[in-house]
């Protein structure tokens, strides 16, 4: 005998899905369906095929002709099947079948009350070849006892997922059952509420409620793409105002949902597991106050709150929204409630805000970022010139940067009754911060329970903030104290620096000139192409003082040029004019073989002179590598005493000629150069 809520659950159970037999007595469904199923050994079906008796099942046979599986789940069965005629003795009769599996998955309304299963559901299952039975998603909450004992001893496999099994002392009896699995997962799991309609469609077609034409635009649906355009209506009391939905742990997506004609302005549906908010919320016009914590929400569409453009009060706290938040970079998931007042996202691990989160919220009055991962104020605050209370409680701040504290200060201007919450952050009280410490402590915003604040010392020790002027002088006193040092410390740096470069510079200065009139030079000549052969414009350049020219052209350029045809490049006949001195004399070099220096006293005190020394000495060695280009001539005895130390060093390292003053051993030297040249 069942007593209590168990027996009225199970009475409501057998009365929902009882139908009367020829003799007027009525049996349960999922008796008399297990015996429909199994009698179909003695109807001869197709592999495959629908069965006769009820066409929403299938029905499988094998080779002798005999049913061996049939399958009655998600079939919607509102009614007992016809049983094929001479059923009547249906336990003496299954001890021939050869039927193995068996199942009958989701026989019981999603929303309807929960079941116990009887023993006169599955008796007529003992003698036969059973070997797996699904019981998925039929709401049973227990067996009742000695139900358990009626199962084939052949049976291996039980699903039974999807239920709501409490404990009972139906337990000890699943020793009894030599079984090898089951699969009793997803217990008490939630279930969309679509379900609900669908199946109440199945069993009444001509409910009213359904009957009402959904107050959107179809069309508007299909435009956006992200929500199912047949979405069914949902239906509440068209006066209810005020709704309540907390705490029951459902877990599934927000899909698009219209609630026709509804009055709501008050919907809490916090603490259930609503982990994506996909929307839209359609039809939610007069929706004032929603409240959706404590979901373990991860994702929000952009079109989520569509339909309820005059939200004022949105609770969105604990929740996984920081996931998402961090990709709105124009503020287009709030984008649909401009008039919103209050908003809470704390708690949603939040690293930062992107600057136009807020963009469209210009009537915010109060907003609660506590305990996220914040470590700098990166969105904008100042087009929010009602904003009340700015919570940044428990979170990575150790100052507010100086934008932030302007954009604070332009808010305080319209709105003197500003807070703003700093607790539990691991503020600094530095020299870096001193200009933040300052600002709190001349600033008119009120800081909540700014006694408690603390913040950490250049020693590493911990000082409360609930006075900031007096910490802001005590740090303006430390570090006014480095003040003079850090200035001529930073002089001697600067100075150091400047001597340093400007010794380099003065080191490497020629060839930091040659460089440069040679990259001038090259890019000046990238249209000229040479071959191999006219690599050179010129075989030497000549380097002489001007007081040397009757040398020059009265000796040098008779033998060389005339007698042994040498083109030469002399600075007065083959210089480009309107061109720098620099520019021709590092050109001259570049397109010459061999450069010929006519040393004498008067060259040695030229700076031009000294210049094309120095330049040439540079292309011989970064451009061409220490080649053996340079040819000193010298017109008089060289005094080590007098020479520059560049000279020096290529008289000591490089042979030279000396031009004899005995007209006998000319013909000897200018042989040498011709030689040298060539």
């Amino acid at each position: 005998m069942k007593t209590g809520a168990a027996y009225r659950r199970h009475s409501s159970f057998q009365n929902q899905f009882q139908r009367p037999t020829k003799k007027g007595v009525h049996r349960p469904l999922m008796e008399y369906l297990g015996n429909a199923v199994v009698l179909l050994v003695y109807i001869g079906f197709v592999v495959g095929r629908k069965c006769e008796f009820e066409n929403r099942c299938q029905c499988f046979v094998n080779n002798g002709k005999q049913v061996s599986k049939a399958d009655c789940s998600n079939a919607h069965l509102t009614h007992i099947p016809d049983v094929p005629k001479g059923a009547e003795n249906i336990t003496y009769d299954l001890q021939t079948t050869s039927i193995k599996i068996l199942k009958l998955n989701k026989i019981h309304q999603t929303f309807e009350l929960d079941t116990i299963v009887l023993k006169s559901h599955i008796r007529n299952l003992k003698h036969t070849n059973l070997t797996e039975l699904h019981m998925d998603s039929n709401r049973i909450q227990l067996f009742e006892k000695g139900a358990l004992s009626s199962l084939p001893l052949t049976l291996r496999r039980v699903y039974l997922s999807d239920n709501m099994f409490g404990f009972g002392s139906y337990f000890y009896e699943f020793s009894l059952v030599p079984i090898t699995f089951i699969n009793i997962s997803l217990q008490f799991s939630s279930h969309n509420f679509q379900n609900f309609y669908e199946e109440i469609c199945l069993k009444n077609e001509h409910l009213p409620v359904l009957s009402n034409k959904p107050n959107y635009n179809q069309h508007e649906i299909q435009r956006h793409g992200q929500f199912k355009s047949n979405t069914l209506p949902y239906t509440i009391p068209f006066k209810l105002q005020k709704l309540i939905f907390r705490n029951n742990l459902f877990r599934f997506k927000i899909e698009a949902n219209n609630v026709p004609n509804n009055s709501l302005e008050f919907l809490d549906c916090g603490f259930n597991l609503f982990y994506s908010w996909i929307g839209p919320l359609l039809t939610y016009k007069k929706l004032i106050h929603l409240d959706l914590s404590n979901n373990f929400c991860s994702n929000v569409s952009k079109d989520f709150f569509r339909g309820s453009p005059n939200l004022k009060s949105l609770l969105i706290q604990n929740n996984l929204l920081g996931f998402v938040i961090i990709d709105d970079m124009d503020g287009e998931i709030l984008q649909h409630i401009p008039k919103l007042e209050i908003i809470n996202l704390a708690d949603n691990r939040i690293p930062y805000l992107p600057y136009n989160f807020f963009k469209f919220q210009t009537m915010l009055i109060e907003i609660n970022l506590g305990g996220n991962l914040l470590e700098d104020l990166s969105f904008q605050i100042s087009h929010m010139q009602n904003l009340s209370y700015l919570d940044l409680s428990t979170n990575r701040f150790s100052s507010l940067n100086s934008t932030v504290r302007g954009q604070l200060e332009t808010i305080i201007k319209s709105n003197p009754n500003l807070t703003v919450n700093l607790s539990n952050n691991p503020l600094i009280c530095s020299c870096d911060t001193i200009q933040f410490i300052k600002w709190m402590s001349q600033t008119k915003i009120r800081f909540t329970k700014i006694q408690s604040y603390k913040c950490r010392l250049y020693n590493d020790n911990n000082e409360l903030l609930k006075e900031p002027k007096r910490v802001y002088e005590i740090l303006k006193k430390k570090c006014s104290s480095y003040t003079a040092l850090l200035v001529v410390l930073s002089i001697f740096i600067i100075f150091f620096v400047v001597v340093l470069l400007c010794g380099l510079v003065y080191r490497h200065r020629w060839k930091l000139r040659f460089m440069y009139y040679m990259t001038k030079n090259k890019y000046q000549n990238l249209s000229r192409k040479q071959s191999d052969d006219e690599q050179y414009e010129y075989d030497a350049f000549i380097s002489y003082e001007e007081e040397d020219a009757a040398f020059v052209h009265n000796h040098l350029l008779l033998n060389l040029e005339e007698d042994a045809k040498l083109k030469l490049c002399i600075h007065k006949r083959d210089f480009q004019p309107g061109k720098d001195i620099s520019e021709n004399i590092t050109s001259g070099i570049r397109n010459s073989r061999n450069v010929v220096a006519i040393l004498s006293q008067t060259y040695l005190e030229s700076y031009w002179c000294l210049f094309e020394y120095k330049m040439a000495r540079m292309e011989s060695i970064y451009v061409r590598y220490r080649e053996n280009m340079f040819i000193l001539v010298s017109l008089v005895d060289l005094s080590a005493i007098n020479l520059p130390l560049c000279v020096l060093e290529k008289v000591h390292n490089q042979s030279y000629i000396e031009y004899p003053n005995d007209p006998s051993a000319n013909s000897l030297f200018w042989n040498k150069l011709k030689e040298v040249l060539k």
